[in-house]
């Protein structure tokens, strides 16, 4: 993120990955303080996002157990494309296929 940050290049953090990412049991605080310096930027999901997060989950023939990756993806889409940060690119990958502007780097 500091790399990002120091180039301008803007970090977004779709809302829905915050579901995944708090789990109370002292985690919380931690993303909190990261959110609040102001490197990145939540952003919400309208039905617009909402729509092509679905169609990405129909073109590889998945499920909801793959909607807050396809959501991740939509986001990227939306925005004209970015990096995508993970320690799990395997679903990204697939879903981000079609869309050059999209690249998946494994954290």
């Amino acid at each position: 993120m500091r790399s990002a940050h120091s180039r301008n290049a803007p970090i977004r953090v779709p809302a829905a990955v915050l579901v995944e990412l708090y789990s109370g049991r002292g985690t919380d605080e931690a993303i909190d303080t990261v959110l609040a310096r102001g490197f990145a930027q939540v952003v919400t999901t309208g039905a617009r996002m909402a729509r092509v997060a679905g169609h990405l989950l129909a073109n590889v023939g998945a499920g909801s157990e793959m909607a807050i990756d396809a959501l991740v993806v939509a986001t990227a889409i939306r925005f004209g494309g970015g990096i995508i940060a993970t320690h799990d690119p395997e679903d990204l990958r697939r879903l981000a296929a079609p869309h050059p502007n999209v690249a998946i780097l494994e954290i």
